[in-house]
């Protein structure tokens, strides 16, 4: 068992919470199954912040939001790939389209679709940006969302 598989819910493991965004960080894998969703979903979107251009961050990130089923941090994770896909990789953008399709509505997935063939912003203007950290040049939720202590606050 590794730090991954550590809920972090779980109450006085501090360590443990940090442990696991060490294992996210240094995981080859692109999909990280056993680890706490929101946990795991902050710290790929702060990580995405301090290092935009690392590809497999923006894919757990996406997978996060996919499990979490937020629509709106799952648009500003997409956005953001596109953003620094710049026009390249049209298959693993739609393929990552398609496995947003359960969470995101009709209007969503039509947009989304429409930026991805065409990467003009007009398409993308109503859908929901305040997560998308690439267009707002921050996180649109507290700094504090990364800190593994806050968790235990909310058990």
């Amino acid at each position: 068992m590794n730090s991954l598989t550590i809920q972090a819910s779980t109450p006085d493991k501090f360590a443990d919470k940090l442990q696991i965004c060490f294992e996210l960080q240094n995981s080859r894998s692109l999909i990280c199954e056993n680890a706490d969703i929101d946990l795991g979903l902050n710290y790929t979107s702060r990580y995405v912040s301090a290092v935009p251009k690392h590809l497999r961050s923006h894919i757990r990130r996406i997978y996060f939001a996919i499990r979490r089923g937020e629509k709106s941090r799952l648009v500003g994770a997409i956005i953001d790939l596109f953003l620094v896909l710049r026009g390249r990789g049209k298959g693993l953008v739609n393929r990552i389209i398609d496995q947003a399709e359960p969470v995101l509505d009709k209007k969503m997935l039509s947009d989304l679709r429409k930026f991805a063939d065409t990467s003009d912003f007009r398409f993308i203007t109503n859908l929901p940006l305040h997560y998308s950290v690439l267009v707002n040049g921050s996180l649109s939720v507290s700094p504090h969302c990364f800190n593994p202590a806050l968790f235990e606050e909310r058990a």
